[in-house]
C-alpha cells in the first residue's frame, strides 16, 4: 500500500466527516467527493488526481495516457475506452465501452484528462426516457479504490 493509500485509508478508518476528503503526498493529490463510507467500500460523486507541478502534456501524450488507463483498469465493472480528444481544450475524454443498463438508465464511469495531469473520474447516469445525464455515486470496495490509487500514480509519469 502506497503512503497515498496509507493516508486515505487512515482519513476513513478515522471516520472522517470531510467533504470533499483530499489527501496528498507529494506531488501526487487524491480528492474524493465523498457520499459514504464503510470498512468494505466507499462511495463518490467525483474522483479527482492531480500531479501539482507536473510540466503540460501534449494532446497526443494525452492520449497516450488514457490509452495505458484503459488498459490497466479493467478491474472496473465495463471496459473502458479513449472516447473523444479535444486538442484546443487540452482534454482526453475515455468513457464505459458498454455502459450498464438498469432500470431504463444506462450507466457509465467517465474520466477526463487534462494537459496539466490532473484527471477526474465520475459515473453517469443516461436516462433514455428524458435523454438527460446526471452524475450518480461511483462505489467501490476499498480494495479497488487503493489499486485505482496506486495505478493512477504509477501512470502518470
Amino acid at each position: 500500500m502506497s503512503l497515498l493509500n496509507r493516508k486515505i485509508a487512515d482519513a476513513l478508518d478515522g471516520g472522517t466527516t470531510d467533504r470533499p476528503l483530499s489527501v496528498v503526498d507529494a506531488p501526487h493529490v487524491v480528492t474524493l467527493d465523498l457520499t459514504s463510507a464503510s470498512p468494505a467500500g466507499v462511495a463518490f460523486h467525483r474522483l479527482d488526481f492531480a500531479v501539482e507541478g507536473a510540466a503540460e502534456r501534449s494532446i497526443d501524450e494525452l492520449t497516450d495516457w488514457g490509452n495505458r488507463l484503459a488498459a490497466r483498469l479493467t478491474y472496473l465493472m465495463e471496459t473502458l475506452v479513449v472516447l473523444e480528444t479535444d486538442p484546443l481544450g487540452g482534454e482526453v475524454e475515455l468513457r464505459s465501452r458498454t455502459p450498464t443498463p438498469r432500470g431504463g438508465k444506462r450507466s457509465y464511469y467517465e474520466l477526463r484528462l487534462r494537459r496539466n495531469v490532473s484527471l477526474s473520474l465520475v459515473r453517469v447516469a443516461y436516462d433514455e426516457s428524458t435523454r438527460r445525464r446526471e452524475t450518480i455515486p461511483c462505489q467501490l470496495t476499498r480494495e479497488a479504490l487503493e489499486r485505482l490509487v496506486d495505478d493512477l500514480v504509477a501512470l502518470a509519469v
